[in-house]
């Protein structure tokens, strides 16, 4: 009886000791399987460098960016031209002036500051197709596989666009100073006045910001319609269709003039209003006297500037989180 007890005493023990033993394999497996989760799951950094990566390698990254440049650097040498060309000709008689006439500082800024309204357009459709590529070859699914955190992902996409837009933007602003600088050699230039002189940093730290904030605008128009049709229409219509009809029709019906105003408060007014720092320049001013409306100042435009990339980049958060993928 007493041998039956201690085998019995034995088997206990050998039970206890192995589930003693499983219950410390399962905590091991599962101290070492969530090391392993922490360490396999992407960080920031990693989903940022997967989209750098991303554009990078696409050839339309390199074109529009490419083409973004040149027309930066195409405008400029344009309006550069014209004004040195002004310069040497009489306009009264049409005939050429021995000695040109000085060329004003301001306006040759102001050229710089302008040539980004083109390529704003360029940089806008690379925006869009850089979010909108993922749904229309369908590779947000397998994105959206390696990082689940959608947010991570639309802010990363963000940065990432944000990123080589701006090298353009500085890339075409330095090439564009070269060219212009080429143009005006052999004239004399007239020197900026104590008023103008804000001008310089808008144009040189403000005109690579702009088109950095175009971009980020068109990605969330990118995200919003999910559809490269539908964001580059959208860019589009707010910078070249919208302003053109609203100061059209404001100068059509003397009745509703203050339409004017609405045109300057469209994201591609705001941005040439904003670069051209409120200074009226024979060269580029549109500002007349018979305009009886509200027009901003530089730095109410660039407030308005930032409320329009604010709102459609946080719709196209918003859409990107809770609306699911097709």
């Amino acid at each position: 009886m007493s041998s039956n007890n201690a085998h019995a005493s034995a088997n206990a023990n050998v039970m206890n000791t192995q589930s003693i033993t499983g219950r410390y394999q399962q905590r091991s497996s599962s101290r070492r399987a969530n090391r392993w989760s922490r360490r396999s799951r992407l960080s920031f950094l990693g989903s940022l460098k997967a989209e750098l990566l991303k554009l990078q390698s696409l050839k339309s990254t390199w074109i529009l960016l490419g083409l973004a440049a040149a027309l930066m650097v195409g405008m400029a040498a344009l309006s550069a031209w014209t004004i040195t060309l002004m310069a040497t000709i009489d306009i009264t008689t049409g005939t050429t002036l021995d000695q040109p006439k000085p060329l004003a500082a301001v306006d040759l800024w102001a050229v710089l500051a302008s040539s980004g309204s083109t390529a704003a357009l360029v940089i806008g459709i690379f925006g869009v197709m850089a979010i909108t590529s993922e749904y229309t070859t369908s590779a947000i699914q397998s994105s959206l596989t390696a990082n689940p955190r959608r947010g991570m992902f639309y802010i990363s996409k963000s940065i990432a666009v944000a990123l080589c837009a701006l090298a353009s933007g500085i890339v075409g602003i330095l090439l564009a100073s070269g060219i212009l600088w080429l143009f005006v050699q052999g004239h004399d230039v007239a020197p900026l006045s104590d008023g103008q002189w804000r001008i310089i940093p808008i144009t040189v730290v403000g005109f690579p910001v702009v088109i950095m904030l175009i971009a980020l605008m068109a990605v969330g128009l990118g995200g919003l319609t999910r559809s490269t049709v539908g964001g580059v229409s959208a860019v589009v219509v707010l910078l070249m269709v919208l302003s053109s009809v609203l100061a059209i029709v404001s100068m059509a019906v003397s009745q509703i003039s203050w339409l004017g105003t609405l045109a300057y408060l469209t994201p591609d007014m705001a941005m040439n209003n904003f670069l051209g720092a409120s200074i009226n320049s024979e060269a580029v001013s549109s500002v007349t006297s018979q305009q009886n409306y509200w027009i901003p100042e530089w730095w109410q435009s660039g407030l308005m500037l930032l409320v329009w990339v604010a709102a459609a980049w946080t719709g196209g958060l918003l859409v990107t989180n809770y609306v699911d993928v097709k």
